[in-house]
C-alpha cells in the first residue's frame, strides 16, 4: 500500500514538473523572436557602464567624523559597475546560448512542425488553435496534439540548457 501511495506522489510530482517546463518551453518560444534585441539591449547597456566615466567619487564636502571605511567611495562604485557589468555579461552569454540551442531544437522538427511553431509562437498577434488548423489543413485537437509532441521534443533540447543555468527563463532581462 506504501508503495503504490508513493508511486502516485511521485507520479503526481512529474506530472506537475512536467507541466512546469512544458509552460517554461512556450515562454521561451514567445520570447525566442526578442531574443536579438534583448542581446543588442545588453551590448547598449554593458558598452555604456564600460564608457562610463563617472564622476561620483569626487567630494569637495568636509568630512566632521572620522571613518572606519576600509574603502573609498570610488572603489565601492568601481566594484559596484563591475558587479553590474559581470550580470549583464552573464545574462547577454546565456541568451545567445539560449537562442542557438533553440536554432538548433528547431532544425529537428519536421516541416509541419515547424510551421506549427511559426504560427502559434513566432506569429503577431497570436494565431488560435482554430486558425492554425484551416492554416494547416488539420482540426484544433490534430494541431493541439502535435503541439505536445513538439514541446517534449524541444524540451529534451532545452533541458540540458536548463540544467546547466537552472532555469532557461532566467536567461531574460525582467
Amino acid at each position: 500500500m506504501t508503495i503504490t501511495i508513493n508511486r502516485q506522489k511521485n507520479m503526481i510530482g512529474f506530472k506537475i514538473s512536467h507541466k512546469v517546463r512544458m509552460k517554461e518551453v512556450e515562454k521561451t518560444l514567445y520570447n525566442y523572436k526578442n531574443f536579438g534585441l534583448e542581446i543588442e539591449s545588453l551590448d547598449i547597456h554593458i558598452n555604456s557602464i564600460i564608457n562610463d566615466v563617472g564622476i561620483a567619487g569626487v567630494s569637495y564636502g568636509e568630512r566632521s567624523s572620522p571613518t572606519n571605511a576600509f574603502s573609498s567611495s570610488v572603489e565601492s562604485e568601481v566594484i559596484k559597475r563591475e558587479k553590474l557589468l559581470e550580470i549583464l555579461q552573464s545574462k547577454k552569454q546565456r541568451l545567445i546560448e539560449l537562442d542557438r540551442l533553440i536554432k538548433v531544437a528547431l532544425t529537428s522538427l519536421e516541416p509541419e512542425e515547424l510551421k506549427l511553431v511559426e504560427l502559434r509562437y513566432f506569429s503577431k498577434p497570436k494565431k488560435s488553435w482554430i486558425e492554425i488548423g484551416m492554416t494547416l489543413g488539420i482540426d484544433k485537437s490534430t494541431c493541439c496534439r502535435f503541439n505536445r509532441r513538439i514541446l517534449n521534443k524541444l524540451d529534451q533540447f532545452l533541458i540540458s540548457f536548463s540544467s546547466l543555468s537552472c532555469d532557461f527563463s532566467a536567461a531574460f532581462i525582467g
